[in-house]
Order: C-alpha cells, then sequence, then structure tokens
C-alpha cells in the first residue's frame, strides 16, 4: 500500500503507530552524487494512533501544511486508532495507511517505511509525533537544509515545552541546548550518553545511507537513538538543528510518568550496551528547579528503575510479601507439632548452646536444627519459634528457583502467575510456619527444577551444575526418605550428561561436590550408626545391602556407638 501511494503523489504523510512521523522530499536535480542546493526529494511520516485524544491533532496537521517546503509525499501510517484521526488526517489531504496494532513496531514500522521510499527514489525522509506543533513556517526547511549542508545522515531538531517549570522542560533544556552541533563518536567523554541521542518526534534523515545500515532495528522504544549509535559506531555523525523547532509536551499526570520511565528502563535493560559504551549522562538539578521537578522526577526514576531491573525486582517483592503474609501466622500460631517440640525445637536449643552431643541425632537429618540453632544463636529465640522461623525462610527461598526457572522456560508473565499460585497455596503456606522440614524439601525440589533448566539451556555454565549439587545435598539433610528422589533424579542427570557430552566428567563432578558437602553427615553417621549414608532408615537398608553383597564390607564401621537393631521406637530416641 505504501508503494502505491508513492507513486509520483505529492502532498502525502506517513506515520507508524503511536508517536513519530516521516518526512520525505524527491530530489529534482538527477545528479544524485550532488546533495547540494535544492532539497532532494522529501516526504513526511506521522504516527497517529489516537491522535485525536492527545488534543494538538489538528494543530499538528495545520503546521505541516503551513511549512515552506514542498514534500512530495505526506502519509499517515496509523496502527488502528479507534478515533476521529484517520477521518481528520484524510480532510487535511493526508493519505492514510492502514495496519493492525499488534504489527507495529517502532523499530521495524519505520525500517519498512524506509525501505520503501529508497525503493521509489526519495532521499529524504522526516518523521514526527503526532504531538508535535511545529513553531513556524520555515521549521521543517531549516531541518533538511542542516542535514544536507553537513557530513551527517541523521539530524533532530528542537523541542520545547509550553511549561516552565516541569520536568518535561527541565529535561527539554538538557537535551536540546540553543546552539547547533554535529556529535561524533570521540564526543562520549563529554556527551556520554548525550551522544548518540536523537529523537525521532522531529528529526530528519538521508535515507539510502540509513537503508545502508540495516534500518532502524526492531524496538518498541528509543529505534532512533540506536540507529543514531549504530552510525556513530560506523564512523559516521548525527546532528542537532537547534533553529529548527518544535512544541511537543508530555502528559504530567503520576501514571503517564512511570510508563514512560518504565519504558526507558526496559530499553536500557534489553540494551546495555550503550550504558556500557557512552555511560549515564549527569543530572543536576537548579535549586529554583528542584521544587518543581522532585516529585515527578522520583515517579519517572522510579518507572525507570521498574523496567530496567523489573525482572530482578519481582521475586524479591513476592519475597517480601510471603513474609509480610507469614509474620503473623508464626507470631500468632503457638501450637507445637509433636515432631517440632519433642526433636526438632531441643535440638535447635542443643546446637545454640554448643552442646553437640544433644544437638545430632542419626535418626534425625540435620538441617533444620542447624538453621534453627542458628536463629536461636543469633535472636536468643526459644527452639519453637526458630523451628518456625527456620521453615518459613526454606519457603521462602523457593520463591527464587521457582520465578527463575519458569521465567527461563515460560517466559516473565507465566512466571509471575506461577509464583503468585505458589504463595497463595495453602498447604505450602502451612509449611511455612509449623516449623517442620518439608519446606525444605520443597526448596529443594525448586532448587533442582531451578537447576535443571539451567543445564537445558546453558549447559556450558557451571552454575547449573553447582545449582543441581546443592539441591541433592538439601534433599539429603532435610528429609532422609527423600534420598530416594534424589537418587533417581542424579541417575537422569548422568544420563543426560552422557548423552549431551559424551562422557561423564561432569556427572563425576558433581558427584565429587556432593560428597564433599554431606561429609560431615556421612562421616557422623559412620560414627555413629555404621554406615556412611544420611540417615538413620538408609543404615537399615545399607546393612541388609551389605549383608547380601560381602564385598562392600569395607563401607561399614565394626564399632559403632548406637546399636542399629531393626529400628528405633520413638521411646527409644527420646531417651
Amino acid at each position: 500500500a505504501l508503494r502505491r501511494e508513492l507513486r509520483g503523489k505529492v502532498g502525502i504523510k506517513i506515520s507508524a503507530g503511536e508517536f513519530p512521523r516521516l518526512t520525505v522530499t524527491r530530489q529534482r536535480d538527477n545528479d544524485r552524487a550532488k546533495y547540494y542546493g535544492p532539497y532532494p526529494s522529501s516526504a513526511t511520516a506521522h504516527d497517529a494512533l489516537d491522535a485525536v485524544k492527545r488534543g494538538v491533532w489538528k494543530e499538528v496537521l495545520t503546521a505541516v501544511g503551513q511549512q515552506d517546503i514542498q514534500l512530495d509525499a505526506k502519509i499517515v501510517v496509523d496502527s488502528s486508532s479507534t478515533d476521529q484521526t484517520v477521518p481528520i488526517a484524510e480532510v487535511y489531504g493526508w493519505k492514510v495507511i492502514r495496519i493492525k496494532r499488534q504489527r507495529f513496531n517502532h523499530g521495524t514500522t519505520r525500517a519498512k517505511i524506509v525501505r520503501c521510499l529508497h525503493w521509489r527514489g526519495y532521499d529524504t525522509v522526516i518523521f514526527l509525533s503526532q504531538d508535535v506543533v511545529l513553531s513556524f513556517p520555515g521549521a521543517l526547511k531549516k531541518l533538511v537544509d542542516y542535514l544536507w549542508s553537513n557530513d551527517i545522515i541523521g539530524c533532530y531538531g528542537k523541542q520545547l515545552s509550553m511549561h516552565e517549570h516541569s520536568l518535561d522542560a527541565w529535561q527539554r533544556e538538557r537535551c536540546y541546548p540553543n546552539f547547533s552541533h554535529t556529535k561524533k563518536l570521540r564526543d562520549v567523554s563529554r556527551l556520554q550518553l548525550l551522544t548518540p541521542f536523537c529523537s525521532n518526534a522531529f528529526a530528519a534523515w538521508k535515507v539510502a545511507p540509513v537503508v545502508k545500515l540495516g534500518g532502524f532495528p526492531k524496538t518498541m522504544f528509543g529505534e532512533d537513538m540506536l540507529l543514531a549509535s549504530k552510525i556513530l559506531n560506523s564512523g559516521g555523525s548525527i546532528g542537532y538543528c537547534a533553529n529548527a523547532i518544535a512544541v511537543h509536551e508530555h502528559s504530567c499526570m503520576p501514571w503517564n510518568l512511570f510508563l514512560r520511565g518504565k519504558a526507558i528502563g526496559y530499553f536500557h535493560r534489553e540494551h546495555p550496551d550503550l550504558l556500557e559504551q557512552f555511560g549515564k549522562p549527569a543530572a543536576p538539578f537548579k535549586r529554583k528547579d528542584f521544587i518543581y521537578i522532585a516529585l515527578p522526577f522520583a515517579i519517572k526514576s522510579f518507572g525507570y528503575l521498574y523496567g530496567s531491573v523489573r525482572e530482578k525486582v519481582v521475586p524479591w517483592l513476592f519475597f517480601l510479601l510471603l513474609w509480610v503474609l507469614l509474620t503473623p501466622a508464626i507470631i500468632l500460631y503457638d501450637f507445637p507439632l509433636r515432631d517440632v517440640a519433642d526433636r526438632y525445637a531441643p535440638m535447635a536449643e542443643a546446637f545454640a548452646a554448643g552442646n553437640w552431643q544433644f544437638a545430632f541425632h542419626p535418626r534425625v537429618t540435620p538441617l533444620m536444627p542447624m538453621l534453627a540453632g542458628i536463629i536461636v544463636r543469633i535472636f536468643s529465640f526459644d527452639g519453637h519459634l526458630a523451628c518456625r522461623l527456620a521453615g518459613a525462610v526454606m519457603l521462602t527461598c523457593g520463591v527464587f528457583p521457582l520465578y527463575w526457572g519458569c521465567k527461563r522456560m515460560y517466559g516473565f508473565m507465566i512466571a509471575v502467575w506461577t509464583v503468585a499460585l505458589y504463595i497463595g497455596c495453602s498447604s505450602l503456606f502451612r509449611l511455612g510456619y509449623y516449623g517442620i522440614r518439608e519446606g525444605g524439601g520443597v526448596f529443594g525440589v525448586l532448587l533442582l527444577f531451578w537447576a535443571a533448566v539451567k543445564l537445558c539451556r546453558h549447559p556450558e555454565k557451571w552454575g547449573g551444575y553447582l545449582g543441581f549439587s546443592f539441591g541433592e545435598v538439601i534433599l539429603l539433610t532435610v528429609r532422609g526418605d527423600l534420598a530416594l528422589f534424589a537418587a533417581v533424579t542424579f541417575v537422569i542427570f548422568a544420563f543426560w550428561d552422557l548423552c549431551r557430552h559424551r562422557h561423564p566428567l561432569r556427572t563425576l563432578g558433581v558427584a565429587a561436590l556432593t560428597l564433599l558437602l554431606l561429609s560431615p553427615l556421612l562421616a557422623y553417621n559412620y560414627r555413629m550408626i555404621g554406615y556412611p549414608v544420611a540417615e538413620f532408615r538408609q543404615g537399615i537398608a545399607m546393612r541388609a545391602v551389605c549383608s547380601k553383597f560381602p564385598s562392600l564390607a569395607f563401607l561399614s564401621n565394626p564399632s559403632p556407638r548406637l546399636e542399629l537393631g531393626n529400628g528405633m521406637s520413638r521411646e527409644e530416641f527420646d531417651e
């Protein structure tokens, strides 16, 4: 449709969705090697999604119509507006290209426009936003003059704010100075991130060089800055024309400030190379401006922070939310379960007091008593409260492997909903304040899940192998009856490693690390019950195996401290 509209038509404007616009001019002189004097062919493109709702759509179209430069094409590419944007644009003589909203992308939409213009022989493209009002009839002429009178590929004009004391006015003062200049890569030390700064809200580009560099990259924000960075890194220059002036105002409503800050933060999170190469620009406040812009700046900064580190902040927010929900239950719930009252709590207090004889026993895996004992030692709580806090720690820590595993496998929103369901599960929630060991088992399983996802996506990185080893250790030290599950997962891991890498070196490394971490527990049980296992019941099973296979007799201790027998009653354990 765009190619049909560009067949020799005059006075057509192009728009690309939500914010910017485009202008292109046709070359009158057939000698394309000489870009002097008369303007190359030009066309203008507008982003006009629901432009009427922004309040200045007619003023924008009127201002472009009053310009003293001849435009060969004025086209609006409309991404499914729901107001009167399209009819008004047609009344003012603009040609409208409609696209589906879900197909709009700030980068790719403009890239397609520029390619079509290049194919039709246009030399210049001017992008505008549907809320940018040109200040005087010579604005576009000065912008295009500056573009073709300098050795630059693109340039942008000066934008002013209507309100003197506003965040917009303060930012415009920093980004749009009163003097024109060109920017090269050598200016990074002076301008920092302002070096690749450019605004397609009011900018002109030479079509052929832009197409040669690959056009605007795919992005929903900052396509102008990404292209400018590419131009600078290729040895080219970007210009700023302070004599081409337009009025452009952003909403100062808190929610809009937050959303804009979020978009900028997300943009920098997706393109960290910009900050790495150019650095952050200084943002000094003038004392007289502080009272006017402090709050809007804080709101926008919060949005930026959320957008830039959203994926890292969200699990911490869930972690804190789970603690907020668990804290009242931990404080108010004062009915200790029997296992907590006569096993874990006394052992935790003994661990805190350094009474090792009563802090450990082969019948109880040590992770819960040790964690609760550390809490008793640090905060001087009683053993029962410490056990409940230890259970809450294990349950809340499960948020992180669950979130990151689901995010890497299914994406951000699925991860968020999964963690929300995890927090809302009443059965799991009760594990967090009962003070029993099951919360640790849940954490160990989730850690194995995260390790499996990590290994499948990045088998060359060591993080997944460490996570798998720690998950195995947690399972074996939190509950003895999880040993079978831990063994099955290790067999699956060994099979995957052998199939993928054709050798078991990584499996051997994980096994060695797991045994190293378990060695204190294995040594303790070897001394106490005669076998290097994680728990009492595994010792009974190990004795049966050694009786059937005498060659394994070297694994047994002939003189253990405790008689293994066929089992141990609760009364015997309590004694």
